[in-house]
């Protein structure tokens, strides 16, 4: 684990209430090195508290995915892509919806120094300040293949 972060970052995790204990040091160590967006399974909402407080200073979108919230999702989304703000889709069922499939997938076209996200019938510039959190409650999620393919599952689920 020392490979991926050093005590300085993980006090300053833990400052930002991430539970000071090895599983969430590992899980806050794939999470910020990775370079795929991450899918957090956390029942107990660790995951997601220190999130939450980790980009509250990058003016942090909180959304979810919902059939009466879909449309202000994907704008919101729209949005974030563009001017390079974190997302944090909370509370996700089993299933993902697959208008924003693009975006978790890095679905990203290259137009010379540009990067595009081609979703719908938009065209979306990457910001690369852009990040993507996704988060489930759920303690044992059955997501397709092609997600957990995708995403980095990063499980915070406490366990004895």
């Amino acid at each position: 684990m020392t490979i991926l972060t050093n005590e300085a970052e993980k006090a300053e995790w833990n400052t930002q209430k991430l539970p000071s204990d090895n599983v969430s040091s590992e899980n806050g160590a794939i999470l910020c090195s990775s370079d795929r967006f991450s899918l957090m399974i956390d029942p107990q909402l660790q995951g997601i508290t220190w999130i939450k407080e980790r980009e509250k200073n990058s003016g942090l979108e909180v959304t979810r995915l919902t059939p009466e919230t879909m449309s202000s999702a994907i704008k919101i989304l729209e949005r974030c892509v563009e001017q390079g703000k974190p997302v944090l889709i909370e509370n996700l069922e089993s299933s993902i919806d697959a208008s924003i499939a693009p975006i978790y997938g890095r679905q990203i076209i290259k137009r010379g120094r540009t990067s595009v996200i081609k979703m719908g019938d938009k065209e979306l510039t990457l910001d690369p300040k852009f990040n993507l959190y996704m988060h489930t409650k759920l303690s044992n999620p059955h997501y397709p293949p092609e997600i957990q393919a995708e995403c980095t599952l990063i499980n915070f689920t406490v366990t004895e």
